[in-house]
């Protein structure tokens, strides 16, 4: 009896481990579907505007560089979640600038990235964190732009502008994560 109970607790504990471990095995091809996805970016709208000001959180960024890797890909799929969000209201865009098709396709990517990255935040805990409150207000203030502005050409392209640098800096939190697996 205790035989078997000690192989059905090695037998659970292996199952765990392994569930872990490929939950976030994805982490591994983020960054050629994240290259993807920057490229498409590029290619929606040319070059980018190098006058546009829009306040980006750089010290949130460094300072999820030095978090623990279940908040960096919380802090992922979080901002991936709002750059999805923010880029569907391109719909209400005033300009025929951006191709549809390859923000289309942009947009598919950004799903499949936040879509993988959950299964590797299903199994941690979901407390509230201070990277939520911070970035939360960042893309609120990304949406006031947009209202402000009038959904015009120039306010897209300094949003464009401000999801090319989450993206890049995303990267980097990844890049840190994939040591620590």
């Amino acid at each position: 009896m205790k035989q078997t109970q000690m192989w059905t607790y090695i037998f659970v504990i292996f199952l765990t481990l392994q569930s872990q471990c490929s939950a976030c095995r994805w982490l591994g091809r983020y960054g050629t579907v994240s290259a993807d996805s920057l490229s498409q970016l590029r290619e929606m709208g040319g070059q980018y505007l190098e006058n546009s000001k829009v306040h980006f959180p750089g010290s949130l960024y460094k300072l999820m560089d030095k978090a623990k890797v279940e908040d960096q890909v919380k802090f992922l799929v979080l901002t991936l979640d709002h750059i999805i969000e923010l880029m569907e209201a391109s719909q209400h865009m005033n300009s025929e600038k951006w191709n549809p098709k390859t923000v289309g396709y942009f947009l598919k990517n950004l799903h499949r990235q936040s879509s993988e990255l959950k299964e590797c935040v299903a199994q941690y805990q979901k407390p509230l964190k201070f990277y939520e409150i911070r970035i939360n207000r960042h893309f609120r203030d990304l949406k006031k732009i947009l209202k402000k502005e009038k959904y015009s050409a120039q306010a897209w392209e300094k949003i464009r502008k401000t999801v090319r640098s989450h993206l890049h800096r995303m990267d980097i939190i990844t890049s840190n994560a994939k040591k620590s697996f």
